[in-house]
């Protein structure tokens, strides 16, 4: 019996470690991931905390995530059974941030300049886009296939949020999940890399970035991070 005991516990104790060597490394992208969800989600679109998790945070490993929002401070903090807690801040203009223990919340930061215009419609300003019908769209298809694109009624299959058809700079289609509309700010995954990637293209061709050269962020300044292009 002791002999059963002793295999259980030297069990027991392979177990531990195989979790701290190959999971416990990975619950700080779990809270890091879950801390700036709630973050943007709660502090940029209004959502509750209860809501972004069932929405955005209800995928594998994510949701073992504990979260906690303080309007007051404009933060909110995720950790993973009290282990590997991270924090994301909110800043208007900039939108919602992680950050390290040694970031200095108090430092004064730059806003950009919104250039669109507050009197055009869309895609060149902010108000409503006119409403336009073309005759070669087959608007009844097109309804068909923005329908199949959502789950059916209680399903997390396809987990659309929103989708936005555009042609010819119109806006000739739209749909949105429960709890959303065209106010909504959303993830926006690829689709903002892509943006971004796009955005960096046009300032290094128009000479106004060198992406051979370090990066200019001050905090990489002290180590190895300097030497990133």
């Amino acid at each position: 019996m002791k002999k059963v005991f002793r295999l259980l516990g030297i069990l027991l104790l392979l177990i531990i470690l195989y979790f701290g060597f190959t999971t416990y490394p990975k619950l700080d992208l779990i809270s890091g991931f879950s801390a700036k969800s709630i973050a943007s989600g709660h502090f940029l679109d209004n959502r509750s905390k209860e809501l972004i998790e069932k929405t955005d945070n209800d995928i594998n490993l994510i949701d073992l995530a504990t979260n906690t929002i303080d309007d007051a401070g404009k933060f909110a903090t995720s950790n993973v059974y009290g282990l590997k807690e991270r924090k994301a801040i909110y800043r208007e203009g900039l939108g919602a941030t992680l950050i390290n223990d040694d970031f200095d919340v108090s430092k004064p930061y730059l806003l950009p300049r919104r250039l669109k215009s507050k009197t055009l419609p869309f895609p060149y300003g902010n108000i409503e886009p006119k409403d336009t019908v073309f005759t070669n769209i087959d608007y009844s298809k097109l309804k068909k296939a923005i329908d199949n694109a959502f789950d059916k009624s209680g399903g997390k299959l396809k987990r659309t949020r929103a989708i936005v058809v555009l042609y010819k700079n119109r806006l000739i289609a739209e749909k949105y999940d429960t709890g959303f509309t065209k106010d909504s700010k959303i993830l926006g995954w690829s689709m903002t890399k892509s943006i971004t990637s796009s955005v960096f293209g046009v300032l290094a061709k128009q000479g106004k970035i060198d992406i051979f050269k370090p990066a200019p962020v001050a905090e990489w300044q002290k180590d190895e991070r300097k030497n990133i292009t």
